[in-house]
């Protein structure tokens, strides 16, 4: 039976089946019948009537077997017309051929158990009655001729209808369980068929490229992206290494970029092994579809960032305006002095708006190195007192000696600019209040903690603590955080702000350089 999604299922459409396999049983037991009955019985023993009777069972089965579904008539009007044909052919078959001792109920037996399989209900039984009423008749005529011994040949047709019984009760039991079993097997095959046509529209309609192979490398399924880049129009059963060589090596070697051949576009390839020596799912993405995407996402955030700056530079240069004026009107000294303070401070307000939005620009030209944490983070804080003004002793640094970290320098020294510059707007400025901390962590990785002993960021603030242009100080452009979390974006690295007993603790987690495991 075809499965169509949406189909109810119907027993009887598997029950016509079955039924057709019995009228074939029908016809090759009709045909040995036959052979035997011209083989074993004379013509003075009944032979005559019993080719008459073969005559017309042989042509009963054809047929019912050629008028398998006549008309319009229900199933069950079908198969009660089998059964009573069968029983009264058999029927008339062993009363010629001598009663129960014939074999006659045996096939009788397959016709009670036929009955059992493709009946409903009480039919089951009205089959195992009518049955055991043939073989009874037949007994009863046969002793009115004293052919037979009336009491041991009605015990064996009392035993024989007794089996009548249970292999219609038997038969009726596994009936329907296989029913139960089909509607299930039905169900469950609807249900993934219409899975399967899920799962093929959405492959269809992805934007990258998808094959399936199998542990040969042969294509099983591919997706209208995939025969694009590839280019040739394959198809599932082509192999991978005659199409695309290229492309079966890196899947092979695990490679992550490649060109093809076939269309020139250049790729990132990843693999997914669906279990060990079973089909692998390759992924295909266009590179210059990401960069086209890559590149309308800078260019919104560029002209997003470019509004920003506009409005932060808008107020220091009212200032700066407005001040130089005053100036220009007034005489006294004092007053000349804190005009140019105002001046001179919005003045260094912007030139650090814009290095900090140079240094936004720098975070593509990454070049990771081995740094050893300890001896460059001793480096940056006599950098930081000698030209940022930092107090000495205000940040200590904890750390395993020759904790190494893999990380571009110049970025790696800006985001601690960053991070050691905010800390220090908050922190109370005694020895300590800076703490840095580095550690190891499974897998290779290196946590760096960055946490001093101020006020702590309130619950209100955290979600924006990472926004450009975000600040609660007066003095600052809102730029550092955000630079920061870039700059560690851009080595592959994770910056967040983490839970501490007292003040901000920042955490940033990157690639380490170290086997910690033997340390």
């Amino acid at each position: 039976m075809t499965l169509n999604p949406g189909q109810d299922w119907q027993p009887a459409e598997s029950r016509w089946e079955s039924l057709r396999y019995y009228s074939l049983y029908r016809l090759i037991a009709a045909s040995g019948l036959a052979f035997m009955g011209r083989v074993f019985i004379s013509a003075d023993e009944g032979g005559g009537a019993w080719g008459l009777i073969l005559g017309f069972y042989f042509s009963a089965a054809v047929a019912l077997l050629y008028f398998l579904r006549m008309g319009r008539l229900r199933f069950v009007w079908i198969l009660n017309l089998h059964i009573v044909v069968d029983l009264l052919a058999l029927g008339a078959l062993m009363y010629v051929g001598g009663g129960h001792r014939s074999g006659i109920p045996y096939m009788v037996m397959v016709v009670v158990a036929a009955g059992g399989l493709l009946g409903e209900g009480r039919l089951v039984f009205f089959y195992a009655s009518l049955a055991s009423l043939t073989v009874l008749v037949v007994q009863i005529l046969g002793a009115l001729k004293l052919q037979v011994d009336p009491v041991a040949d009605f015990t064996a047709v009392g035993l024989i209808c007794v089996g009548f019984f249970a292999i219609a009760l038997v038969a009726r039991l596994l009936a329907t369980r296989a029913l139960a079993n089909e509607k299930l097997a039905h169900l469950r095959g609807n249900a993934l068929l219409r899975q399967t046509r899920v799962n093929e529209k959405v492959i269809a309609d992805l934007n990258d490229g998808v094959l399936v192979l199998d542990s040969a490398g042969l294509i099983l399924q591919i997706n209208p992206k995939a025969a694009i880049l590839l280019g040739d129009k394959p198809e599932a059963g082509m192999p991978l290494a005659a199409l695309a060589p290229e492309l079966d090596g890196a899947v092979r070697e695990g490679q992550r970029i490649l060109r093809l051949t076939q269309s020139g576009q250049a790729v990132r390839l990843r693999s997914l092994k669906i279990g060990p020596g079973e089909d692998t799912v390759v992924y295909l993405e266009d590179l210059e579809r990401l960069e086209r995407e890559a590149q309308q996402i800078k260019l919104a955030a560029l002209g997003r960032l470019t509004g920003s700056i506009a409005h932060e530079i808008r107020n220091p240069l009212a200032a700066i305006s407005h001040a130089s004026e005053l100036m220009a009107e007034e005489k006294r000294a004092d007053v000349q002095a804190r005009l140019t303070r105002i001046i001179q401070d919005n003045t260094r307000r912007i030139e650090r708006m814009v290095r900090d939005v140079l240094e936004l620009g720098r975070r593509d030209r990454c070049t990771p190195e081995t740094i050893t944490l300890d001896s460059f983070i001793a480096g940056f804080l006599v950098d930081s007192e000698t030209y940022e003004g930092l107090t000495p002793g205000v940040v200590a640094y904890h750390g395993l000696a020759g904790l190494k970290i893999q990380f571009d320098r110049i970025h790696l020294q800006q985001l601690l600019w960053n991070l050691v510059g905010n800390a220090r707007r908050f922190c109370s400025g005694a020895p300590g209040a800076i703490r840095i901390d580095a550690r190891g962590l499974p897998e290779g990785r290196i946590e760096l903690k960055i946490q001093d002993d101020g006020p702590g960021v309130s619950l209100a603030m955290r979600s924006r603590i990472f926004e450009p242009f975000f600040t609660t100080d007066s003095r600052g452009t809102g730029l550092g955080l955000y630079i920061a979390r870039e700059l560690a974006s851009a080595n592959d690295a994770l910056l967040e702000l983490c839970e501490s007993e007292s003040g901000a603790c920042f955490c940033l987690t990157a690639e380490g350089a170290n086997d910690l495991r033997h340390e």
